[in-house]
């Protein structure tokens, strides 16, 4: 089969590595092109998710599945890749690939999972079936939303998580922040219609786990970074690249569904970045919170019927 990946960054080009070594052909097309290549059978997006809708705006539908490589959420509109996607080309069946997945690695062959995912279960086989390979287990998942939603949030809280770190708050905190992550992220995403165990899933936990505690993550380095008292322009710059959480960040606080102190971590991510709080400030805020139960229901989830504790 023949391949479309709009966009040529590293994850980009690892994907269309993992399609390459399943005999498919690959093309690449970039931001600012006005056409597909012909007689493609699937097509991928992997651009910044900033720029997705201004590059789909030029570019005709594919007349073929799109499946979204890209992580993060829309500033001004909060909208998931697939919700861009289907304002932009109405009609096109979309799917979304994420996990815990450092491109560096992929390219290198290094055993990997990841879970694919559709609102349609025969689509999601699909894109499950074109790429999966022994060193790279691929699982699919029919809750669409909330595979989007654990790949855009966790963004923020590798940031959180690399403040930890810069912070020398020690392993103890660390623990107990990316714990406390996790539920919120959980909470996050049901609110907005993703299923709870996704989030205990390669998506969600999976993904946080690997972002919020390595230097190869782009946002971890932002959170860090932030400590050694770097401006925000001065840290994208060395860093060379997107990191997703910044802009996610925003668009998270920016978001009515579930007020602010139902997400700490994310709104003092977004005080640190874009309202120049200091960080040590911002733990002083999380840590002075009144007690709260550690287990208590996502708002319009029962707790009786919940598959996955959040607190």
């Amino acid at each position: 089969m023949k391949v479309a990946i709009l966009g040529a960054g590293a994850w980009g080009k690892a994907v269309g590595g993992l399609f390459e070594t399943n005999g498919h052909t690959v093309a690449f097309r970039h931001h600012g092109d006005r056409d597909w290549p012909k007689g493609i059978d699937f097509a991928c997006l992997a651009l910044p998710v900033q720029h997705i809708r201004e590059s789909l705006a030029v570019l005709p539908p594919p007349a073929v599945p799109l499946l979204s490589l890209s992580k993060g959420l829309e500033i001004g509109t909060g909208c998931r890749v697939s919700e861009i996607v289907g304002q932009t080309w109405p009609g096109v069946p979309v799917g979304a690939l994420s996990g815990p997945n450092f491109a560096s690695e992929i390219v290198r062959g290094l055993p990997a999972a990841a879970v694919v995912a559709a609102g349609d279960e025969a689509l999601a086989e699909r894109f499950q079936a074109v790429l999966h390979q022994p060193a790279f287990r691929l699982y699919r998942s029919t809750d669409l939303t909330g595979v989007e939603l654990g790949g855009a949030l966790k963004n923020v809280y590798a940031i959180a998580a690399g403040i930890c770190l810069g912070l020398k708050l020690g392993d103890n905190a660390f623990a107990a922040l990316v714990t406390r992550c996790l539920a919120e992220m959980t909470r996050i995403g049901v609110s907005r219609g993703g299923l709870p165990e996704t989030f205990a899933g390669l998506s969600g936990v999976g993904d946080l786990l690997l972002t919020a505690g390595s230097e190869q993550s782009r946002n971890f380095r932002v959170g860090r970074m932030l400590c050694e008292g770097k401006a925000l322009p001065e840290i994208l710059e060395a860093l060379g690249g997107v990191a997703e959480g910044v802009a996610t960040a925003r668009s998270v606080a920016e978001g009515t569904l579930i007020p602010a102190e139902e997400k700490p971590v994310a709104a003092q991510v977004h005080a640190i970045l874009h309202e120049g709080v200091p960080p040590r400030q911002a733990v002083s805020e999380l840590l002075g919170r009144a007690a709260v139960p550690e287990n208590r229901p996502p708002r319009g989830v029962k707790k009786a019927s919940q598959g996955f504790q959040t607190g």
